[in-house]
C-alpha cells in the first residue's frame, strides 16, 4: 500500500465514522456537519477543516469557522474561543491530538541489544493486564486490546506496545516504557514492529500523541511515521 493509500484510508475510516463524503478532508472550504454523535470535534489533514457540532452550537461553529483557515482555527486565540464556549455547556476541549501513519516503511529501527521480544495474541494478551506500570499501552478498563509485543529484561517485562481495532481494520498503537528501561531504544523498535506486523495483516496503524510530547514524537519519527491529521475535541469538563 502506497503512503497515499493509507492516508486515504485513514479519511475513508473518518468518514464513515462521521457519516460524510470521503473526501471531506481535501476540500477548499470548511465543512461543519450537525450531529448528536459528539457535542463537538474537529479535524484537518492539511487542507480544509471538517467539524463536527452538536446542534447547540452547530450555527455558531457556521458563523465563527466557515471561512477561517484550519491552522487558525487550531490556534491559541482561536482555541480559547473553543474553549469558553464548550465551558457554556459543561464541556471543554481535550487537548492536542497528533495522528501519525506509518508512511516510511523503509526505515530501519535497530533491534536493541539485551532484551528478549514476543508476541501476545488474543490467546494470551489478557495476561498482561495483571500488570499495572504500563497504561500507555494498555487500557485496563476497556482491555480492548487485540495484539502486542513485549519486550523482556531477565524475565522482567520492560516496554509494551499494544493495539487495539475499535476502528476496524485501523489499529491504533499504544507504547510504554518502564523508566529505567528508556533510552534503549525499546520504544521505536516495538512501534516500527507491530506497525508492520499489521501490515502483513492487512492492518493499517496509526500512533498518537501532541506537539510537546517530543520523547513521543521522536518515537514516531524514528519508527517511520509522519503527521497526517491533527484532532480536538470536546469532552465533559
Amino acid at each position: 500500500m502506497t503512503r497515499q493509500d493509507k492516508v486515504m484510508f485513514a479519511q475513508k475510516n473518518i468518514a464513515n465514522t462521521w457519516k460524510c463524503p470521503d473526501d471531506s478532508f481535501i476540500k477548499n472550504k470548511n465543512i461543519i456537519i450537525e450531529t448528536e454523535q459528539v457535542f463537538f470535534e474537529i479535524i484537518t489533514f492539511g487542507y480544509n477543516a471538517v467539524i463536527r457540532a452538536n446542534k447547540e452550537i452547530f450555527i455558531w461553529c457556521m458563523e465563527k469557522f466557515s471561512k477561517i483557515e484550519a491552522c487558525y482555527i487550531m490556534d491559541g486565540e482561536n482555541l480559547y474561543m473553543i474553549e469558553k464556549k464548550m465551558r457554556e455547556y459543561g464541556k471543554k476541549l481535550s487537548g492536542e491530538h497528533i495522528h501519525y501513519l506509518h508512511l516510511y516503511p523503509e526505515i530501519i529501527v535497530k533491534k536493541p541489544i539485551g532484551f528478549s521480544f514476543e508476541l501476545y495474541g488474543s490467546d494470551k494478551i489478557h495476561t498482561l493486564y495483571n500488570d499495572n506500570r504500563f497504561d500507555s499501552a494498555l487500557n485496563y478498563d476497556a482491555k480492548g486490546e487485540i495484539f502486542a509485543i513485549v519486550a523482556k529484561k531477565d524475565n522482567d517485562i520492560a516496554s509494551i506496545v499494544a493495539v487495539d481495532n475499535y476502528h476496524q481494520g485501523f489499529w491504533q498503537i499504544g507504547v510504554d516504557t518502564i523508566e529505567m528501561y528508556r533510552g534503549n531504544g525499546l520504544a521505536a523498535y516495538l512501534v516500527k514492529e507491530i506497525a508492520l506486523e499489521g501490515e502483513k495483516r492487512g492492518m493499517i496503524s496509526f500512533y498518537t500523541t501532541w506537539s510537546s510530547n517530543i520523547a513521543s514524537t521522536r518515537t514516531a519519527l524514528c519508527a517511520g511515521f509522519s503527521p497526517v491529521w491533527i484532532k480536538y475535541y470536546a469532552e465533559n469538563a
